[in-house]
């Protein structure tokens, strides 16, 4: 099984950005650190199991990668994928298992723009684009889309 850079963006950007646009809609809502709490290991684990399904029956699809790697191949990818989804979903909650709502937002923005930087970067380092550039673009589209979620919070507070 072969760890590459685009599953552990692949999943783990967006299990990140979906457990953070949630974690931001109820935080808007007034919503307690239980039902966040909950709300995000719900998304995480279905997101995890969702991604890995996606990533293995996209990868079936592409013939010429089966002829060439083999179906064991197929299902690491799904593996790494999901795996990837779960941690990625994990980080915006962490605050949450420990800290008040109030408090607990700004740490998990800050977590998750860490982490997608990362991501981003890594990604930059691995196709020889600038890291700062691949960082900055993840992030940008990470936050864009958990914007979402704040702004559905907000709306139907």
């Amino acid at each position: 099984m072969k760890i590459t850079p685009r599953d552990l963006i692949l999943g783990g950007q967006d299990g990140l950005v979906n457990v953070l646009g949630i974690v931001l809609g109820l935080s808007a809502a007034a919503t307690s650190e239980h039902t966040i709490i909950i709300a995000g290991l719900a998304a995480a684990f279905s997101e995890a199991t969702s991604m890995g399904a996606v990533a293995y029956t996209a990868a079936q699809a592409d013939k010429v990668r089966i002829e060439t790697e083999g179906e064991k191949m197929f299902f690491g990818d799904a593996v790494i994928v999901g795996l990837s989804a779960l941690v990625g979903a994990i980080i915006p909650l962490l605050p949450f298992f420990f800290l008040p709502v109030d408090v607990s937002v700004p740490i998990s923005l800050i977590l998750s723009a860490v982490a997608l930087f990362t991501l981003g970067a890594k990604a930059g380092k691995s196709t020889g684009r600038s890291k700062t550039k691949s960082g900055l673009q993840i992030l940008f589209i990470g936050f864009l889309a958990a914007l979402a979620g704040f702004i559905i919070g907000v709306i139907l507070k």
